[in-house]
């Protein structure tokens, strides 16, 4: 890990002012929070910067983030690393205690070099599992994910909060197959398809399964789900979850260790109470956790099974509080919330301005209707509402990212004036970390809707929150 932080300090302090200022006068202007991205994409950006800031505000510890499209001739990923920490002085105004995050996406390697203060909060054997992982994660279909839980672990490890920092390693399900795309993924850019993905998971190794099928019960199902949780069992095959959780899972791999901390932070915020509303069922964590309900389906067959994008879909978390928000009005279990008394369940954060799709009877198959409903949307050119439909399956029934922008953006682009679409994008935006264009479709949300006092609040109070000047 780097000493070489500590050694400049001292050095400055002994030189005497004048000397000190002409260092000083020596060193490259910088940003207040450090994002030096080379790669090709610039989409996370903004959500990066925000991610950093939200860190140190909460750590005290500087947290800087450097994407390179390779890594410079002849240089290693550590040299390259050491390189960056020097130059831009990381931690240098937080008492030494800095982190950097560096990634080359050519090689898809990453490096995290850690200030002298902070080696024995965040020791070597912590960086190099998170640095394994990323051979993963950075392939997964939400990259930028794994990079804000990246710096959200290693903080909390900086604090000294251990329990609540379990490393992050390759989830041991996943295959040379299914890592076959390489760097190359990376440089081409990772869009598998759904029946790319259905090979990859039919080529999984075999596990014990049978202790986790779904029941006619949902108490039953959950309990069976909390122990998967427990074991930090990600394998998208549990027959407990539905069809759309287990695509979930492949597009956004899990591993061993954050299943345990998600049962860690579910069993901390026991007992769960369970609502019903129709072929739904909701497990409600105690409030005052970090936490997001658990999501239930019962089938025509009986059996209840995890929807596990329902819980994504259905409701969020924002990063300065714990307690879940409900996102739609028309939310089946929003009556009964409110009834239980619990935090932020007063007005939904999207209201009546978009609903969520009706319910679909399952089992149904998957790809079956992917095909049906891209029929329709070849057929019909010019009907932005077929394509609005195939965003919806993949949000609601895959909580697939990517592909529900992909159809959501083609809707938007027929049917421009149309509000729904725009909301739609900016939750799409939000979630997908992209926060300059969730910005750019929450003002056009305020621009053309005078009377909306509070989509006009809402616009300002994030316009001020991103406002990072000139960086």
């Amino acid at each position: 890990m780097l000493k070489r932080l500590v050694v400049v300090l001292a050095l400055a302090a002994a030189a005497g002012g004048g000397s000190y200022l002409w260092w000083r006068a020596r060193v490259p202007p910088r940003a207040e929070y450090v994002l030096v991205n080379e790669t090709a994409r610039h989409d996370f950006d903004l959500a990066f910067r925000m991610s950093l800031k939200l860190a140190e505000e909460k750590s005290g510890i500087e947290n800087a983030l450097v994407l390179l499209a390779a890594l410079p001739p002849d240089k290693s990923i550590e040299e390259t690393a050491a390189e960056q920490f020097s130059r831009f002085r990381i931690g240098a105004r937080r008492n030494g205690r800095g982190v950097l995050y560096l990634y080359s996406a050519k090689e898809n390697l990453l490096k995290i070099e850690v200030s002298y203060a902070l080696e024995g909060e965040i020791p070597d054997v912590l960086c190099r599992q998170l640095e394994e992982a990323a051979k993963t994660y950075m392939l997964s279909e939400v990259p930028q994910d794994f990079i804000s839980e990246l710096i959200i672990t290693t903080n909390l490890r900086g604090i000294g909060s251990r329990q609540q920092a379990a490393p992050t390693a390759r989830p041991t399900w996943i295959n040379d197959e299914f890592l076959s795309g390489g760097a190359g993924a990376l440089v081409h850019g990772y869009s598998k398809s759904l029946g790319e993905y259905e090979r990859a998971i039919r080529h999984l190794p075999d596990a014990q399964l049978g202790a986790f099928n779904a029941s006619a019960h949902a108490a039953t199902t959950l309990q069976r789900y909390l122990t998967s949780l427990e074991l930090g069992i990600g394998d998208p095959r549990l027959p407990l979850l539905n069809e759309g959780s287990r695509i979930f899972r492949a597009v956004v791999p899990r591993d061993e260790a954050q299943q345990k901390r998600v049962f860690e932070f579910l069993q901390a915020a026991a007992p769960h109470r369970l609502l019903y509303a129709g072929d739904l069922a909701l497990a409600v964590p105690q409030p005052g956790k970090s936490n997001l309900p658990v999501v239930l389906r019962r089938g025509s067959d009986g059996l209840w099974y995890v929807d596990e994008p329902k819980a994504w879909t259905y409701f969020h978390r924002f990063e300065d509080d714990v307690n879940f928000h409900v996102k739609y009005a028309d939310n089946a279990f929003l009556p009964a919330l409110r009834a239980l008394g619990l935090p932020n369940t007063d007005r939904a954060i999207y209201g009546k301005h978009v609903r969520t799709p009706a319910l679909l009877s399952y089992p149904f198959g998957l790809a079956q209707r992917v095909t049906e409903l891209e029929k329709r949307a070849s057929e019909s050119t010019r009907d932005p509402a077929s394509r609005a439909a195939l965003g919806d399956l993949y949000l609601f029934e895959m909580n697939w990212i990517t592909k529900a922008i992909e159809w959501y953006e083609k809707a938007e682009a027929l049917a421009p004036n149309e509000h729904e679409y725009h909301w739609r994008l900016m939750d799409l935006y939000l979630n997908a970390s992209r926060a300059d264009q969730s910005l750019a479709e929450l003002k056009f949300l305020s621009d053309h809707s005078p009377e909306d006092r509070q989509t006009r609040d809402w616009y300002e109070y994030y316009r001020k929150e991103y406002d990072f000047g000139a960086q």
